[in-house]
């Protein structure tokens, strides 16, 4: 019989999708520093984990994910308007207290040469066409057991009202998710 050696690690994906109009309705006057961004309610985030990792929170600010040592956790985040209008970008995941499970946190990229784009000269967008594009996620390996409480610190950027075809920085926010590894 043949065996095969399996990784006991797992990759986790994790979608942050923010109602970017509610932030701007909420909190007008963001910290445009970095290192002190605007902390919020958690009434805009939207974070979805595959359901196996999913421990309670599914589809909101208050994800609480499971993982285990040597898992390797991806955050996407996108606006309600798929960065098309407001954008969003996760650029730090930050510890705050309980064990700290996370390593650093690094950007990543993948282009896709021929990634599947709807056809714009259709109504129905079919058959679809290519497009090189690329993708980025925020990628740790997460180091022990325990629990974390954590910051998800992002930027949002607005068209730019001089011109349409760019974004410009609105503020920077963060709220606290946590995450469990046994």
């Amino acid at each position: 019989m043949e065996t095969t050696d399996k990784s006991s690690s797992q990759d986790i994906n994790i979608l942050v999708v923010i109602d970017t109009d509610y932030v701007k309705d909420h909190y007008p006057n963001p910290s445009k520093d970095p290192n002190n961004p605007t902390g919020i309610d958690h009434n805009s985030q939207h974070m979805i984990v595959s359901n196996a990792n999913a421990i309670s929170g599914q589809g909101t600010a208050d994800l609480n994910f499971s993982a285990r040592a040597g898992d390797n956790v991806s955050f996407r985040s996108t606006s309600i308007y798929q960065n098309s209008d407001d954008a969003v970008m996760i650029y730090n995941i930050k510890y705050w207290s309980g064990d700290q499970v996370f390593n650093n946190f690094i950007y990543n990229a993948v282009t896709r040469k021929l990634a599947m784009v709807p056809n714009y000269d259709s109504r129905n967008g079919l058959p679809a066409n290519t497009s090189n594009i690329t993708f980025s996620s925020f990628d740790s390996k997460v180091r022990s057991t325990g629990t974390e409480n954590f910051y998800v610190q992002f930027a949002l950027y607005i068209i730019d009202p001089n011109n349409s075809d760019s974004q410009i920085l609105y503020g920077y926010y963060y709220w606290d998710p946590t995450i469990t590894v046994k």
